[in-house]
């Protein structure tokens, strides 16, 4: 269903001022006056800052959560549609141009998201479970007094059912006609929610709210977006971050058409033009002379092996201890496993690369851009503009992929500083050579554990060590955006300067980089789990599935290990250690089954398993991957899912599928090199995906535990790597404990 910009514009006017409100229960006033005003203007019900019902019965959900193929817009208007009793097709799902939104009701909820309107960490389903679904209820009951209200019967006389409320005598009223009157109504503070059994709609396969506009080109994505006078804007940047044009000449590139000016900027050359391929043609032929960069020196390779060196001591920070490791570790009548894992630096590489449009004006500065955070898009333009944060809209299109990449501000602060100079709506689009040149990559990691088996074949150790660059050290970008806007500029730079000099003591334990090697489900006695930070100005970020991306594969390939040290199967192994964790248990005994674990496969192909928690979600998988003509090949992936309740299966299928596909693309392939501070990838030659013909067959199986909801945008992830390794070694007798795989296998399997 397509929303038209007229309607977007008039749904953003009438709920302007309401959006920070929330859902508030028992703090009626200001939202009952809100809806009154609004219904008095226009006649539309807008009981909450979700829904707007208009009297020719339309149903819009203001989004505060980003599309970006993961299904969020059809997993919150199911949630809606449920309690408010339409059918999922009238819900017309939009995103807001806010910068802040109240994600939730309750003080839980908003500390996830910290304030701000952001979409990560897997958390769009479990922060909307409650309010998407108390929103819907609470204008279901509104809307079923109002029609009692206009026939002078009693509510208890009344249904609503498909879009209207019916009387028993057969009267019936739409939800349109009713939008008025239901505006009267005080707000209800406690409406009452469907128990899981009397769902019609969610854990349904549903068609996809978002599907029909995107198979039929009507969607509109962030280079959909047209301005009148639009200007478009190619950067020429440097080839190593943080460089500057010390010298450029652009006297043919002037003379192109279409071309309106050549400048130097702090983060390249800009070439303006009204045309995005006349830009880029007059790029090629501009000169560049560059001094200076923040990664001169900086080689990847070398920074490995000083990681790896860094394990032999102990970790500056430990996140876990339990029993005494070093004294399980050194008994005479134990097999000592000690293994070093490593896993690259890994760009995010969604399909559409990072593209804004910003058009400065005095005091009112818009943006459109596809992002994962409005708040921090407005923080970032905000700052370079020199304006107030107040002062910068966002509007946000559907995004082509995200991975966590789009969540930082650096590509709408570039367009903006171009924008102010010229003093028009501006567009930048970035090269796929250059999103993947740009920074903000998934950390380098190495660690060494270590495990001890006694003669019984019993764990009696765990060890990990981890060293990598935190995360948090390269959020000043996004910490701006955590603080109100009520605190004067001034001072939230000096908050954020105070808070970097912070991270940048290392006094800070990251728990990000060492998320799913803590408190794991396995029951071993004896548990350490340090960690050593280190310190480059290569920019790292969130990347899907963050710190469990490498260390599941670590812990899991780990625990294979411990599993033949034990002279054990590797499922039977797991099954007897997780016996005391249900929920895990489930998925990898289901996994188990589903893939015939046990039956004999022919010679050269291995199968290997895994279970991993991440984001509240538990996920077991089983690989068949063998070698064929000295390259990786996955035949299939069996995956067992717990979610809680599966929203749409559909959704969570699709999920599963995709985390797989790109699990194994980074697993086999990929990774970010640098060579004196020049990233060496570009384009999907040098930092290939899974391609079609490679995708292996993908079977999921959804285990309902019947718990609340839980993501499924990032959990699919984790598990599949280490379960390719393990395959591997069962096909080959090879242990590959490097990532990306092929690299390995080119290594160690021609010994």
């Amino acid at each position: 269903m397509s929303l038209d910009r007229r309607t977007f514009l008039q749904l953003a006017a009438l709920s302007s001022g309401g959006l920070l409100l929330g859902i508030t229960p028992g703090c009626a006033n200001p939202q009952q006056v809100r809806m009154e005003d609004i219904a008095g203007a226009s006649g539309r019900f807008s009981p909450n800052v979700f829904l707007t019902i208009t009297p020719d019965d339309r149903v819009f959900l203001a989004m505060n959560k980003s599309e970006m193929g993961q299904g969020v817009m059809t997993g919150a208007a199911a949630m809606i549609a449920e309690e408010l009793e339409v059918p999922l097709e009238k819900i017309e799902p939009f995103h807001t141009a806010k910068n802040e939104f109240r994600t939730s009701v309750g003080e839980a909820a908003i500390e996830t998201s910290a304030g701000m309107q952001i979409t990560g960490g897997s958390s769009s389903t479990p922060e909307n479970w409650v309010p998407m679904r108390t929103a819907g209820a609470c204008a279901r009951e509104m809307l079923v007094l109002a029609a009692a209200k206009t026939w002078g019967v009693s509510a208890s006389e009344c249904t609503a059912k498909a879009g209207a409320v019916i009387h028993t005598d057969g009267r019936k009223l739409t939800y349109g006609e009713l939008s008025k009157t239901a505006a009267s109504i005080p707000l209800v503070e406690n409406p009452k929610l469907k128990k899981p059994g009397e769902f019609n709609l969610i854990g349904s396969r549903v068609t996809r709210t978002d599907a029909f506009d995107k198979v039929t080109g009507r969607a509109v994505f962030g280079a959909d977006v047209r301005l009148e006078d639009l200007h478009n804007a190619y950067v020429i940047h440097p080839p190593t971050m943080g460089a500057q044009a010390s010298s450029f000449d652009a006297v043919e590139a002037k003379k192109m058409t279409g071309v309106l000016d050549v400048f130097a900027f702090e983060r390249g050359v800009a070439v303006v033009a009204k045309k995005y391929w006349q830009a880029r043609a007059a790029a090629a032929t501009v000169k560049v002379e560059w001094s200076g960069g923040l990664l001169n020196g900086l080689n990847s390779d070398a920074m490995m092996r000083d990681q790896i060196k860094q394990l032999e001591e102990s970790g500056t920070h430990t996140l876990e201890a339990e029993g005494d490791v070093d004294d399980a570790l050194e008994r005479d009548d134990v097999t000592v496993v000690d293994v070093v894992f490593d896993a690259p630096f890994l760009a995010h590489a969604p399909m559409e690369t990072q593209n804004a449009i910003v058009w400065v004006r005095e005091d009112d500065v818009r943006v459109w851009t596809p992002n994962q955070s409005p708040t921090i898009i407005a923080e970032g333009v905000a700052r370079v503009v020199g304006v107030d944060m107040s002062d910068v809209k966002v509007e946000t299109p559907m995004l082509g992929g995200g991975f966590g990449r789009k969540a930082a501000p650096d590509f709408a602060c570039e367009a903006a500083m171009i924008a102010k100079r010229v003093d028009k709506p501006v567009r930048v689009i970035w090269t796929r050579e250059y999103d993947t040149q740009a920074g903000y990559y998934r950390p380098q990691a190495v660690a060494r554990m270590r495990g001890a088996i006694d003669k019984r074949g019993n764990v009696l150790a765990y060890s990990y060590h981890g060293v990598s660059q935190s995360i948090f050290r390269d959020m000043s970008s996004m910490m701006g955006a955590m603080y109100p806007e009520w605190i004067p500029t001034i001072g939230k730079r000096l908050m954020v300067r105070a808070g970097v000099g912070f991270l940048e003591t290392g006094s800070f334990a990251d728990f990000l980089a060492t998320e799913g090697v803590t408190k794991i489900p396995y029951a071993i006695p004896n548990v350490r789990v340090e960690y050593t930070p280190v310190k480059t100005s290569l920019p790292v970020m969130f990347w899907r599935s963050v710190g469990h991306s490498f260390n599941g594969f670590m812990k899991e390939v780990f625990m294979d290990e411990l599993a033949i040290a034990a002279k054990k199967d590797p499922y039977t192994f797991r099954r007897d250690l997780i016996k005391d964790s249900p929920r895990d248990l489930a998925v990898l005994n289901k996994v188990a089954e589903m893939s015939n674990w046990g039956e004999p496969v022919e010679d050269g192909w291995g199968r290997g398993i895994a279970v991993h928690k991440s984001f509240g979600t538990y996920v077991a998988e089983v690989v068949e991957a063998g070698i064929v003509d000295g390259r990786i090949k996955v035949r299939k992936v069996w995956c067992a899912v717990d979610c809680g309740i599966a929203i749409n299966p559909d959704v969570v299928h699709a999920q599963m599928e995709g985390g797989i596909v790109f699990g194994l693309s980074a697993a086999i392939d990929q990774k970010i090199e640098l060579k004196d501070g020049v990233v060496q990838q570009g384009n999907f030659d040098s930092y290939p995906m899974i391609r079609m013909f490679e995708s292996p067959k993908i079977e999921v199986a959804i285990v309902n535990s019947g718990e609340d909801p839980t993501g499924v945008g990032e959990p699919g992830l984790p598990p599949v790597a280490p379960a390719l390794s393990n395959a591997l070694y069962q096909a080959t007798g090879v242990r590959l404990r490097s990532m990306p795989m092929q690299d390995a296998w080119d290594k160690e399997g021609a010994k």
